[in-house]
Formats: structure tokens, sequence, C-alpha cells
């Protein structure tokens, strides 16, 4: 039975993904407000801590990391900051200190978004970061070997609109975005990236 690690556990996503994995999997979740597997992925430090308390596993995923919408005219560097210590760094933080901790052939599985693709007005931090982490995948994935690095760029989801009270009909359900990066454990090219779209 595959060990696999999922950051951001408590969150919408990540908990399709255990739920998803229970059963098939040995799932640790972690997440800011979970007591035994505390992690802020925007802390290095507590990253580091998070990885080296569970030990070796076959597969990490990263539903984790905040970057905020903020109208171009308005972004402060305050703004930026933040995403790019969040999501960005959290999530490049975790395939640096992650690759020592997966088994050979494993997997480190980690989040963008479709707005570094479309971005749509509002959206000048949260695209820039979405891309950069698509970028560090690409890349790093050509230096290091026995370890895949994916990451799977979700569109709307179903229930994220729901509870914004927009029109959901464009959403993929959450559970239909968790199928994706749960194939992913198994099988995949590591520098790729995963459209979770409708």
């Amino acid at each position: 039975m595959k060990k696999v690690l999922v950051l951001g556990a408590s969150g919408l996503l990540g908990q399709s993904i255990v739920n998803k994995l229970a059963g098939a999997a040995e799932v640790i979740g972690a997440s800011m407000s979970d007591a035994e597997y505390p992690v802020d992925i925007s802390n290095p430090e507590s990253l580091q801590a998070l990885l080296a308390k569970v030990g070796k596993v076959d597969a990490i995923i990263c539903t984790a990391g905040v970057v905020n919408f903020v109208p171009w005219q308005q972004a402060t560097d305050a703004d930026w900051q933040f995403g790019i210590s969040n999501k960005m760094m959290g999530q490049i933080n975790l395939l640096r200190f992650g690759t020592q901790y997966v088994n050979e052939g494993g997997v480190i599985v980690v989040t963008t978004g479709i707005l570094a693709q479309n971005p749509i007005p509002g959206s000048s931090v949260v695209s820039a970061v979405n891309a950069a982490v698509e970028s560090v995948v690409h890349a790093a994935s050509l230096e290091v070997e026995g370890v895949r690095f994916n990451a799977v760029s979700p569109g709307w989801v179903k229930e994220t609109m729901e509870a914004m009270g927009m029109d959901a009909t464009p959403g993929l359900p959450a559970t239909e975005v968790a199928q994706v990066y749960v194939d992913l454990i198994e099988h995949s090219t590591s520098g790729e990236i995963h459209l979770a779209v409708k």
C-alpha cells in the first residue's frame, strides 16, 4: 500500500483527494489547522519539520497555497510578496525539500490554476504565481531523477462557484478534479502540467 502525504487536506480539493485515496493508500493529511500534522507552506522551517516528521512516502500532493485577487492598480508590494511567499515559494520549496522524502519512482504534485494561461481582470498576481510554479515544474524535471514533478491546473471548481454565488455550470466537481491528482500517483511523465477543466 502506497503512503501519500496530502498538504491542504482540510480544504475542498485536499479533502476530496483524501476521500478518494481512503482504503487504497496510507494517507497522511496535513494543513494549517491539523493538530497532528500542522504545516504552513509559506514557512520553510514548518515545511521541513512536516517532511521530517512524516518521513519517506510514495507521493506528496499539495493543494495548499494562497494568493489573492487584487486589481493591478491596487496591488501593493505586500500583495505580491504574500502570493510569492505562500503559493509560489511554498510549493517550490516543497519540490526542493520533498525530493529526498519521496521513494524512487514517486511523485510530487503541486497545484497551479488555469489563470496562468487564461488571466482575467484582477488576476495578475494569481496568474504570475501559477505560471512561475508551472515553469519550475517544467525546468526542475529536467534535472531531478527518480522523482516525478507534476502540477495540476484546475479551472473553476463547481462547489467554489456555488459558494461564491456564481453560475456553477462551467465548474468541475471537486471529486473529478481530485481524480486528476490521484491518477498521477501511479502514472505520469515528469514535468507535465495536467488541466482539470470541464
